[in-house]
């Protein structure tokens, strides 16, 4: 069934925007296709092959199979590939790209991808399946399909939701694919590749929904999304209900822990229950893990003393272990255990920020959310504060999906919350007290100024609220004598520069960017480096004249660096007899 968002008639070009939610176990895919003189319509893909419609069929599980290096087969189609050959499947494989930033003290072993094939290689794979199957549904749901499809696949935007606690390192590894699976071309990447975080995508689907009524202007509230891997915690204040329009409070938090570390709980458990006994086998575990996940695991309140778990062909049993006709008893006491591991991480990462900020609602959405348990354990320790808990809207559909789609159309946030210091390694002018333990690299340059090195200078200090229009301006200017080179050598050596931009997580702003050797200091990440050509100035270079006389040429320039978006951008200022001029800088990843 299509849901309607538009306030209005679309008055654009024809255009379709695709989100995917790649989960760590479950992926799903929504798309709106607009139409100018309608409103925007969006709708779920419901229909993938080889499995039911389970959950309305919106789902499908996030598994790709190889055979010798080459793919076999994508979601449900590989399920039994990762029955029979689990060594040719890639599994979980989400949490390959999480950075070291997001990780836990919790130890996890991450299922090792197939031999011979890279993550990036992966994600295309899984990328090109869905997209193949999106177009396929879009070509028999939407009438004239097959020729609308044609006529704008070039265009098509592809919106990827990912954890709040991935960035630029992430991006390009997701953007690589999407290129690699002929989602969009090399040229039109940078554009037709969009993001947005999981946590912004959850707001906007639980938003769009009636009984909002508890939303008011100034009011607090957060988005809890506990999913396959992660627990993403993102605050906001209402800035207007007429249009709805939102803010980040404060930066957001991603931590690794989701329902996938207590199935793993669940494991380690009933491996130690059945040691020493008949059915202690990995089939037979395995058997019973795929049971606990698909229906124990929404059904545990933690209310019970005994809970059921069938499992296997129905005729196992070995009643030392309480096993009888395929089903296992378990205790609250086995199962309560695993879940808590999980739920003591995601209080302790969310209650900080919402009692920090006097949040007064909390919304909850994500796969994990809808256990009983989970969400009882987070209402009460909410409670306490009293923050109440909203639900998230329908859970059996992917939140982030089809709020991806809602977010593309409606962009309630307007806001974000920088959730770092960023800033670039400059050469500092020479403070006594500031810079002292550096004394001894002091130079004295032209200008006669001390100046020392690796000195880090702050740009946009961690919490800073930004708009997405925002952007920070580094004012750079090259200059010449103009006594020794031509014209037309100064054109010439207007070439490639670049420009370093580094984060620091902590709250505080440190003095050094690298050390003496030129090294990055502890704590301190390059994050990505600008590149521009700056031969496009050439028209803006003026003759001056300086002290003495003396005749050079002269141009000055911005970078304008946008970090309050979903993906940091930027592009180059100047002007040109007397008129703003723009050109293009890349963004370079450090792939650490």
């Amino acid at each position: 069934m299509a849901n309607y968002y538009g306030d209005k008639p679309y008055d654009g070009p024809e255009s379709i925007a695709v989100t995917m939610d790649i989960g760590t176990t479950n992926s799903a895919v929504a798309f709106v296709y607009c139409c100018p003189r309608y409103r925007p319509k969006a709708q779920m893909v419901s229909h993938w092959p080889g499995q039911s419609r389970f959950n309305d069929g919106s789902k499908t599980p996030t598994i790709v199979s190889y055979q010798a290096g080459k793919l076999k087969a994508c979601a449900a189609q590989a399920m039994q590939d990762l029955e029979e050959h689990p060594e040719n499947v890639a599994r979980w494989f989400k949490l390959h790209l999480h950075p070291a930033t997001m990780s836990t003290t919790q130890a996890f072993e991450i299922p090792p991808l197939p031999v011979g094939v890279s993550i990036e290689r992966v994600y295309a794979d899984i990328m090109r399946y869905l997209m193949d199957g999106t177009q396929r549904f879009f070509e028999r749901t939407i009438p004239n399909g097959p020729e609308i499809w044609a006529r704008v696949r070039n265009t098509i935007i592809v919106v990827l939701a990912t954890p709040n606690g991935w960035g630029i390192r992430e991006q390009v590894v997701l953007r690589n694919a999407a290129i690699r699976a002929s989602l969009v071309k090399e040229e039109t990447a940078g554009q037709l590749v969009q993001f947005v975080t999981e946590s912004e995508a959850s707001v906007h689907y639980a938003l769009a929904y009636p009984d909002s009524r508890w939303l008011k202007r100034n009011v607090i509230f957060a988005i809890i999304d506990c999913g396959g891997s992660t627990a993403d915690t993102t605050v906001y204040r209402c800035v207007s209900t007429d249009p709805l329009s939102l803010k980040e409070a404060c930066p957001s938090e991603c931590i690794q822990a989701g329902g996938i570390f207590v199935d793993r709980e669940v494991e380690k458990m009933l491996k130690g229950k059945l040691q020493g006994c008949s059915l202690n086998h990995p089939n037979v575990i395995k058997s019973m893990i795929n049971a606990f996940e698909t229906v124990l695991k929404q059904e545990f309140d933690g209310l019970s003393d005994e809970y059921n778990l069938k499992f296997g062909s129905g005729i196992e049993k070995d009643l030392s272990v309480g096993i009888n006709n395929g089903k296992i008893t378990l205790s609250n006491e086995n199962l309560k255990p695993a879940f808590d591991i999980v739920v003591d991480q995601i209080i302790k990462s969310c209650l900080g920020p919402l009692i920090k900020q006097r949040a007064k609602h909390a919304i909850l959405v994500g796969g994990l959310a809808d256990s009983p348990y989970v969400r009882a354990a987070l209402e009460k320790a909410l409670d306490k504060h009293d923050i109440s808990v909203i639900s998230g809207g329908d859970s059996a559909n992917k939140a982030a999906a089809e709020g991806a789609v809602i977010a593309h159309i409606k962009q309630f946030v307007v806001a974000r919350a920088a959730k770092a210091t960023f800033g670039g390694c400059v050469r500092a002018q020479y403070e006594k007290k500031l810079h002292h333990e550096r004394k001894h690299t002091v130079q004295v340059y032209p200008d006669g100024k001390q100046r020392v090195d690796g000195a880090f200078h702050a740009w946009i200090p961690k919490g800073t609220v930004l708009r997405g229009t925002f952007a920070h301006k580094l004012s750079y200017h090259v200059a010449w004598d103009a006594t020794s080179p031509s014209e037309t050598d100064l054109i010439g050596g207007l070439g490639t520069t670049r420009i370093e931009i580094f984060a620091w997580e902590g709250d505080d702003i440190p003095t050094w960017c690298k050390d003496e050797q030129g090294r990055v200091m502890n704590g301190m990440r390059l994050i990505c480096t600008l590149q521009t050509n700056l031969s496009a100035l050439a028209g803006g270079l003026e003759l001056k004249k300086g002290t003495r006389g003396r005749r050079f040429y002269q141009v000055d320039y911005d970078v304008c660096v946008y970090f309050g978006g979903t993906q940091l951008r930027a592009k180059l200022q100047w002007k040109e007899k007397g008129k703003l001029r723009e050109g293009p800088v890349t963004v370079m990843p450090y792939l650490y």
